[in-house]
């Protein structure tokens, strides 16, 4: 009996240490980034999904390869056409933490609201829905219109959680990394995880 408990304990830590990390083609991929290098350094399991317009916003944005990049941090990353990933099925997807899609393009909202399955990234996404698991999509656009605003109350209203990149200054941020730091504590949060990334609201 103890070794049976033990096992299933070993199995209940494996299962709360796996965590699915996107990043799409939207401004903010600097987030993303964040987000696996505090996770992997803490001790979480990423699993990484960027699409090719990622890539691409990484390289004109932040003069990087955003490939090589995330590949310090993370063992487990695919791109968008590796539909054979793990993540690709929901019998994995269930053993996880959650997701989160940082940033996540208003393409990548549009096809997740519409329950369309194109690539690996919202083929994933799409499995957090279908099992009520921990969906959150840290939405970087502005403005929003009609169309993305509907797309986003669909994916709410399926159990996704819409997340702007909208900083707060209550904790009086002196750098750039301090705003990063916040929204990346935030979305992480939101999947259960404790972290000191940003100063939260006391008086």
């Amino acid at each position: 009996m103890v070794k049976e408990a033990r096992a299933n304990e070993t199995k209940t830590t494996k299962k709360r240490k796996k965590v699915i990390i996107g990043v799409s083609g939207s401004s903010g991929i600097i987030y993303g980034i964040r987000a696996i290098e505090f996770l992997s350094k803490e001790g979480y399991d990423t699993y990484v999904i960027i699409t090719k317009p990622a890539i691409k916003v990484a390289e004109d944005e932040n003069g990087i390869d955003l490939l090589s990049e995330v590949n310090k941090f993370s063992k487990n990353v695919f791109t968008e056409d590796q539909i054979d990933a793990p993540m690709a099925s929901s019998s994995f997807t269930v053993i996880t933490k959650g997701m989160i899609i940082i940033p996540c393009s208003i393409n990548t909202l549009a096809y997740i609201a519409s329950g369309i399955t194109s690539n690996l990234l919202t083929r994933t996404a799409i499995n957090f829905l279908r099992t009520k698991g921990r969906l959150v999509l840290v939405i970087r656009e502005t403005p929003l219109g009609e169309i993305e605003l509907q797309n986003a109350l669909k994916v709410t209203r399926a159990g996704g959680i819409i997340m702007p990149a909208s900083p707060g200054f209550y904790t009086k941020p002196k750098t750039v990394d301090d705003i990063i730091n916040f929204i990346v504590g935030k979305s992480i949060d939101l999947l259960g995880i404790r972290n000191n990334l940003y100063h939260r609201w006391s008086k």
